[in-house]
C-alpha cells in the first residue's frame, strides 16, 4: 500500500504580475489563490515506504538550519528610503529568480526590480506584505539572488552586473565596502557554510565564487569584500555548484557540453560525463546542465541527456560516480535536493520527487496546473503559510443531531440539586469541538453576529500558521511552495486507506515532537494542530470500531463531550437537543458529520468485513451476533471510560468553559450514570455510581431512573442523596413486599424505618409507620414517640388498633403519659383500657387471693407508709401490680377523665379499695372516702395525707416514691403535676373540717390508737372545745391526755408571747419620747428686733409667728407644729406626732415657751 506522498505543492504569491479577467476565456487559466487545494498530485508510478524527514544527518541539518530561520519579520529592521514608493511593474515582466530565508521572500522581475515580501498575520495576500521594491540600474532582468544573512548581505546578478545590497531590506551598499563586478556570470556559494543561526552573526565571513567568462574569483565576504584568488579557465563555466574546495560546473570543450570538477585547493579540472549524450542538432530542445548538492554527504548530482530520457548520475569530490543513477522519462530543467529527496522539474511541467534511499522508481510525481519556470533551493529555509491546515482549522458550527429540531430539557428544572457553576469566564473558542454550544433559548436574546460576519471577522482572526519551505516553483507571474507534505495531509491520506496504526504512528510522533520542542512553529499552534489530528484520528478509529484507542484520542483532542454521548442515542436521551449546535474545525466538520450512530457504525463494520462470507447473513449470522455484542460491549466501556477522564479534569478545572459549560457537566454526569447504571450488577460499577451521585454532580434524575428499574436499591440510595424521601420509602416498600430478595439491600425493613426517622410530614409518615408496625411494631412505636410532627393522634391510635392491638395500647400510653396529651377522648380511651383490665383481672381467685394476703399483711405492717409505696415496694412484679399502680397514678394525675362513670365501676370492687378512695376524693365526697380510707384500707397516712391536701391521695411526694420503686412508671408519676398547675392552697378552715372528718370517722369506728395518732398529728388545726365533745364516754382519758396536755401548753405560751411583746413595745416607747424632748431642748432661742417698735412689740409678734397651732391649721391633723429661726435665720418646723405614750401638747407647749423667754432674758 502506498505511502503518503511527500511534497505537497501549494501557492506562496500568486497573480504577481497580472489579474486575469474572468469573462476572458481566451486568457490563461488564472493561478489559484492561496487557499485554494492545489490539484491533485499524479500517482507515482511505484512507491514504497518514504523514510523519515529525520533519517539522515542531511535532514536533521536542514532541520536545524529551519528552525533559525524562523524569525519574525517584526524582528528585522524595517527600511526607511527617502524616495518615493517604487513603480509597478511594467507590462509584460514576468517572475526570473526566486529566494528567501526566515520570514522573507525576495522576488526577482525581468523589469529589473526585487520585491521584498514578508509573511505576517492579518496582511492582504494571504499573509503576504509588500515591504520594499527596488530596482536595478540598468533595468535588466534579475538572472540570480545570492543571499548571505549570516553576514547579512545579498547581490542580485542582472545582465552579467553584481549588484551588492544589505538584508533584508535591499539596501545598496556602497561601493567602498562591496563595489558592483561587471562580468559576472554566475555567483556560487560554499554548501558547507550555509548553516545560519537566524541573526546576522558579528565578524562572520562566507566564501563566495564569482564566476567569470574564463575565471574563478574566490572571495570572502563580512563587513567587507576581500579578494582570495583567481583561478583561470578554459572556458567560461554554468550552472556551478560547491562545497568545501569543490566547484562542479558545465564547461565546454572540444568534446562538447561536459561536467567538470574543479578542487580550488589546487587549481586543477576534471571532466566528468557529458550534458548530453546524443549529438549536437539530434536532441529536439536545448539540453541545459544541472548541478545540485547532496547537502551533508559531499556529492554532486548531474543530468545527462540520453536521447530516450534523462539520468541522474552522483558524483564525490574526485568525480567518481556514487549511490546508482536516476531516471527521468524527460529531461529536468531545474534540480532540487532537500530532506532525503531529489526533486526535479521535468519538461512536460511535471516535478518528479525520487528518494535517496529508493532511486530507481518515484516516490512522488505532480502534475502542474501553471507554467513552472525553474525550482529554487533556499538552504536557510523560509516560512510559508500552512494553507493545508488553516483551511482545516477553521471553526464553523455544527448541529449535533440531524432531523426536526427538539429541545433538551432544561437544566436548571430538571437537575437535583445542581452545582453552583463555578466558571464564569469565557475562554476564547478553541475550535476543539470541546467549545460549549450556543446557550438555551430565552425570552429576550442577546445580539449575535454571525459566524460569517464583518463584524466577528474583525473580532476573531482566521487561523493563520506557517512551516518552513526550502523548496520553491515560480513561473511567469506566482512563486508556489514545494514542501513536506503536512501532518494533517498525510494523516488524511493514511486515513483514507484504512492503515490506522500508521496513522496513530504519526500523531503519536508528532505528539513526542512537539514535548521535545521539535517542531517548526510556536507552541500554541502546534497544540491545536495536535488537537485536530488527534480528533481525525478518533473519528476514523470509531468508524473502524476500534473503540478503545479512539475513547484514548478523543480524551487527547479535548472533544466536546457531546459530539461523542450523540453517537450513543440510548444514552443521550434528552440532554441533547437536535436544534443544538457546537463549534468544530472545518476539516472535521465533514468527519463528523458521517458518523450515524454506533450501531449503525458497527453494522457497516461487520458488513464491511464479513460480508458475504457468512451466512444466512451478517445481521442474523451467530459469529456476528456474538461479534456484535461484543463490539457493542467495548463501546459502551470506551464511553464510560472518556466520560469519567473527562469528568475529573472538568472538575480539576480542565476543559472548556463558556456560557453553557454547564450543559455539557449534566451530559457527562447523565450519561456516565445511566451506563453505570445499566451496567451488570455488581459491587464495582455500583459503588461508583453511588459515589458520583454521593458527590457534586450534574445528573438529571429524571434520565436517570428508567436505568434504575431493575435496581430498585440503587434508585433508593439515589433518592435519598437527592432528598426524594418518598420515592425511597416507596423504593423500599417494593424490595420488602417481593418475593425475590435484593443481594444489595439485606434487609429493607430496617432501612425503611432508618428512612422513616427522619420524616416530618405526617401524611407521609402514617402509612409508612403502620405499615411498618405489621412487620415490626417495636421500630414502628419507637419511630412514632420520637416524632416531632403534628399528626391526629386519635386516628393513628385507632388505625394500630386494627394492625396490632398491644402497639396501640402502648402509643395510647405513650401519647397520654409520656407527651401529656390534653385530649379527652384519648385519656378516656386509656382509662377504660385500664379499667377494664382491672376489673378483668381481680374477678380471678389468684389475683383476688394475692391482693387480699397483700391488704391483711399491709395491717400488720409496722411502718406507716402509704398503701401505694407499699404496694409499689412489697408486692411482686405481677401483672396486676403494674396496673393497679398505673390506675391509682392515672386516676389521681389526669385532669380529663369522666370520674362518675369510674366510680359507678368501682362500686363493689373491695379489691380497688384505693382506687375508689381517690376517685370519692377528687369528686369532693370526702367523708366516704376518709371511711373506705380509714375502714377499708386502714391506711392512717394517706388519711392524713387526704386531709392536708384537701382531697389529694397522691401527692408528688408519693409517686416520686411510688416510682423509685418502680421506676417505668415515671412518666406515670408526674401525671398528677398537669393538674396540680391550677390547684389553690388548701385553706385552713377546709383542712381543720377534714381532719373533723377523719376523727368522726375513727371514733365511729371505735378506733381509739388511729384517733390518737390523728389528734397527735394534727393537734394545730384542731380545737379542745370542738374535739372533746366528739370523745365518746367510755373511752379512757388518756387517749386525748397528749392532745390536751399539747393545746394548753400552746395556749399559756401564746398567752406570755403577747404580754412579752406588749411590754418591749411600751419601754420602745418611752425611749422615743425621751430622744424627741433632747433634740428639742438642744435648739437655741432667737430674739428678733423690729424696726419702730421695741423688744416687746418683737415679743408680741414673735409670739404671734412662733404660736403652737393645736388644732393642725398650718400643719397635719393630729399633730403638733413648732416653728422656730435657728441661728442661721431659717426657720425650723417641729411636727410632732400625738400618740398614746408621748407628751401631751399643753405640756410641750410651755416647755417651749419656757425656752424663749429664757432666751431673751439672756
Amino acid at each position: 500500500m502506498a505511502d503518503p506522498p511527500p511534497f505537497h505543492l501549494q501557492p506562496v504569491l500568486t497573480d504577481l504580475y497580472y489579474s486575469p479577467d474572468l469573462l476572458d476565456f481566451d486568457s490563461p487559466v488564472a493561478a489559484p489563490s492561496a487557499l485554494a487545494t492545489p490539484p491533485p498530485a499524479a500517482p507515482p508510478a511505484a512507491a514504497t515506504s518514504s523514510p523519515s524527514l529525520f533519517a539522515s544527518a542531511t535532514s536533521i541539518a536542514a532541520a536545524a538550519r529551519r528552525a533559525a530561520a524562523a524569525v519574525s519579520p517584526s524582528a528585522a529592521p524595517a527600511p526607511t528610503f527617502a524616495d518615493a514608493p517604487a513603480p509597478p511593474p511594467a507590462a509584460g515582466s514576468h517572475v526570473t529568480a526566486v529566494e528567501g530565508y526566515g520570514n522573507n521572500l525576495y522576488v526577482g522581475g525581468s523589469d529589473g526590480a526585487v520585491e521584498w515580501w514578508t509573511i505576517e498575520p492579518g496582511a492582504e495576500r494571504d499573509g503576504w506584505t509588500m515591504r520594499h521594491r527596488h530596482s536595478v540600474f540598468p533595468k535588466r532582468p534579475v538572472s540570480r539572488l545570492v543571499l548571505l544573512p549570516k553576514v547579512g548581505k545579498a547581490f542580485i546578478l542582472s545582465e552579467s552586473t553584481l549588484h551588492p545590497v544589505s538584508l533584508p531590506g535591499l539596501e545598496p551598499l556602497p561601493s567602498s565596502a562591496i563595489p558592483p563586478m561587471r562580468g559576472v556570470a554566475s555567483v556560487v556559494l560554499n554548501d558547507d557554510e550555509l548553516d545560519w543561526s537566524g541573526q546576522e552573526e558579528r565578524g562572520a565571513e562566507m566564501t563566495v565564487v564569482v564566476v567569470r567568462r574564463k575565471a574563478l574569483a574566490i572571495y570572502k565576504v563580512g563587513q567587507r569584500m576581500t579578494a582570495v584568488k583567481e583561478i583561470p579557465l578554459p572556458a567560461p563555466p554554468t550552472y556551478p555548484a560547491l562545497f568545501a574546495t569543490y566547484l562542479c560546473a558545465a564547461i565546454p570543450s572540444d568534446t562538447g557540453l561536459n561536467y567538470s570538477i574543479i578542487d580550488l585547493s589546487d587549481a586543477s579540472l576534471t571532466e566528468v560525463l557529458p550534458v548530453s549524450q546524443v549529438p549536437d542538432g539530434d536532441a529536439a530542445f536545448d539540453v541545459v546542465p544541472n548541478v545540485a548538492v547532496i547537502p551533508g554527504d559531499n556529492e554532486f548530482l548531474v543530468t545527462s541527456y540520453t536521447g530516450a530520457g534523462t539520468i541522474g548520475v552522483f558524483l564525490n569530490g574526485h568525480g567518481d560516480p556514487v549511490r546508482g543513477t536516476v531516471e527521468w522519462p524527460a529531461h529536468p530543467v531545474s534540480l532540487a535536493v532537500e530532506g532525503g529527496f531529489v526533486l526535479a522539474l521535468l519538461r512536460d511541467n511535471t516535478v518528479v520527487v525520487h528518494a535517496l534511499q529508493d532511486l530507481d522508481k518515484p516516490a512522488q510525481v505532480i502534475q502542474l496546473s501553471f507554467d513552472a519556470t525553474a525550482l529554487s533551493y533556499s538552504p536557510y529555509g523560509m516560512s510559508v503559510r500552512d494553507v493545508a491546515r488553516d483551511e482545516r482549522m477553521v471553526t464553523t458550527r455544527m448541529r449535533l443531531l440531524p432531523g426536526p429540531a427538539t429541545t433538551a430539557p432544561d437544566a436548571d428544572a430538571t437537575v437535583a440539586e445542581p452545582l453552583p457553576v463555578p466558571d464564569t469566564d469565557v475562554a476564547p473558542p478553541s475550535g476543539s469541538g470541546l467549545t460549549p454550544p450556543s446557550s438555551p433559548q430565552f425570552g429576550r436574546q442577546p445580539i449575535t453576529p454571525n459566524r460569517s460576519s464583518s463584524l466577528l471577522s474583525a473580532s476573531v482572526p482566521p487561523p493563520f500558521s506557517t512551516f518552513i519551505a526550502e523548496t520553491l516553483v515560480f513561473g511567469p507571474n506566482g512563486v508556489y511552495s514545494l514542501a513536506p507534505t503536512p501532518i494533517v495531509l498525510r494523516l488524511e491520506q493514511l486515513c483514507a486507506a484504512r492503515r490506522m496504526d500508521d496513522a496513530a504512528r504519526l500523531v503519536d510522533d508528532e505528539r513526542r515532537a512537539g514535548r521535545h520542542g521539535h517542531v517548526d512553529v510556536d507552541r500554541a499552534t502546534h497544540a491545536a494542530t495536535l488537537r485536530w489530528l488527534n480528533l481525525y484520528l478518533a473519528a476514523h478509529l470509531f468508524a473502524e470500531t476500534v473503540f478503545e484507542r479512539a475513547g484514548e484520542y478523543f480524551l487527547r483532542g479535548k472533544i466536546d463531550p457531546r459530539l461523542v454521548v450523540r453517537l450513543f442515542p440510548a444514552y443521550r436521551g434528552k440532554t441533547i437537543g437536535s436544534d443544538e449546535e457546537v463549534e468544530v474545525f472545518e476539516g472535521l466538520r465533514e468527519v463528523l458529520e458521517a458518523m450515524t450512530t454506533v450501531d449503525d457504525i458497527i453494522s457497516t463494520s461487520i458488513r464491511r468485513n464479513y460480508s458475504p462470507h457468512v451466512r444466512p447473513d451478517t445481521a442474523t449470522a451467530p459469529e456476528t451476533t456474538s461479534l456484535r455484542l461484543a463490539l457493542e460491549d467495548g463501546a459502551r466501556g470506551m464511553l464510560a471510560d472518556y466520560l469519567r477522564k473527562t469528568r475529573i479534569s472538568r472538575r480539576k478545572g480542565g476543559g472548556a468553559r463558556g456560557l453553557d459549560s454547564r450543559k455539557i457537566d449534566i451530559v457527562i454526569d447523565t450519561t456516565l450514570a445511566k451506563l453505570l447504571a445499566d451496567a451488570d450488577v455488581g459491587a464495582g460499577t455500583t459503588a461508583e455510581l453511588l459515589a458520583l451521585l454521593a458527590g457534586p454532580n450534574d445528573v438529571v434524575l429524571a434520565e436517570l431512573e428508567p436505568f434504575l428499574d431493575r435496581r430498585k436499591y440503587v434508585l433508593a440510595t439515589v433518592m435519598r442523596q437527592q432528598g426524594r424521601t418518598g420515592r425511597v420509602l416507596e423504593l423500599l416498600k417494593e424490595i420488602a413486599e417481593n418475593a425475590e430478595p435484593d443481594p444489595l439491600c439485606a434487609d429493607p425493613v430496617a432501612e425503611l424505618a432508618i428512612e422513616l426517622e427522619a420524616v416530618t410530614d405526617p401524611a407521609l409518615l402514617k402509612p409508612y409507620a403502620l405499615w411498618l408496625a405489621r412487620r415490626d411494631p417495636e421500630r414502628a412505636l419507637s419511630i412514632l414517640y420520637a416524632r416531632g410532627r403534628v399528626i391526629d393522634d386519635a386516628k393513628l391510635v385507632a388505625a394500630l388498633d386494627g394492625i396490632s392491638p398491644d402497639a396501640a395500647d402502648r402509643y395510647l400510653e405513650h401519647i397520654v403519659v409520656d407527651r401529656h396529651s390534653s385530649v379527652r377522648a384519648l385519656h378516656e380511651k386509656l382509662l377504660d383500657k385500664l379499667m377494664n383490665a382491672a376489673l378483668e383481672q381481680v374477678t380471678d381467685d389468684g389475683v383476688k387471693y394475692h391482693l387480699e394476703e397483700l391488704d391483711a399483711e399491709y395491717r400488720l405492717a409496722a411502718d406507716s407508709r402509704p398503701y401505694p409505696v407499699f404496694l409499689a415496694d412489697v408486692a411482686p412484679p405481677t401483672p396486676i401490680k403494674t396496673l393497679r399502680l398505673k390506675l391509682i397514678l392515672f386516676l389521681q394525675g389526669s385532669p380529663f377523665v369522666d370520674l362518675g362513670k369510674v366510680l359507678q365501676q368501682l362500686e363493689g370492687v373491695d379489691e380497688l379499695a384505693m382506687e375508689r378512695a381517690i376517685v370519692l376524693g377528687r369528686l369532693g365526697r370526702h367523708r366516704p372516702a376518709l371511711a373506705v380510707l380509714a375502714r377499708d384500707l386502714a391506711d392512717a397516712t394517706s388519711a392524713q395525707t387526704y386531709c392536708t391536701q384537701n382531697g389529694e391521695l397522691i401527692p408528688p411526694k408519693v409517686a416520686r416514691q411510688v416510682a423509685a420503686h418502680v421506676p417505668e412508671l415515671s412518666a406515670w408519676a408526674a401525671l398528677g403535676d398537669v393538674g396540680r398547675l391550677g390547684r389553690r392552697p388548701v385553706a385552713p378552715d377546709e383542712q381543720k373540717e377534714l381532719v373533723m372528718e377523719l376523727l368522726r370517722a375513727y371514733m365511729g369506728e371505735g378506733q381509739r390508737a388511729r384517733t390518737a395518732g390523728v389528734l397527735d398529728a394534727q393537734s394545730v388545726h384542731l380545737d379542745v372545745g370542738e374535739v372533746l365533745p366528739l370523745v365518746p364516754d367510755d373511752w379512757p382519758v388518756n387517749v386525748i391526755s397528749t392532745f390536751y396536755q399539747r393545746s394548753l401548753r400552746r395556749a399559756l405560751h401564746t398567752q406570755a408571747t403577747w404580754s412579752i411583746l406588749k411590754s418591749v413595745a411600751a419601754g420602745e416607747n418611752l425611749e422615743t419620747s425621751a430622744a424627741y424632748l433632747d433634740a428639742v431642748r438642744a435648739v437655741p432661742p432667737i430674739v428678733q428686733r423690729v424696726p419702730g417698735g421695741g423688744i416687746g412689740a418683737a415679743a408680741d409678734e414673735d409670739d404671734e409667728a412662733h404660736a403652737v397651732d393645736e388644732k393642725g391649721e398650718g400643719g397635719s391633723e393630729g399633730k403638733l407644729s413648732v416653728s422656730f429661726e435657728t441661728d442661721e435665720g431659717s426657720i425650723a418646723e417641729a411636727n410632732c406626732e400625738k400618740r398614746t405614750g408621748f407628751f401631751e401638747g399643753d405640756e410641750v407647749r410651755r416647755e417651749l415657751e419656757n425656752l424663749r423667754r429664757e432666751g431673751q432674758g439672756r
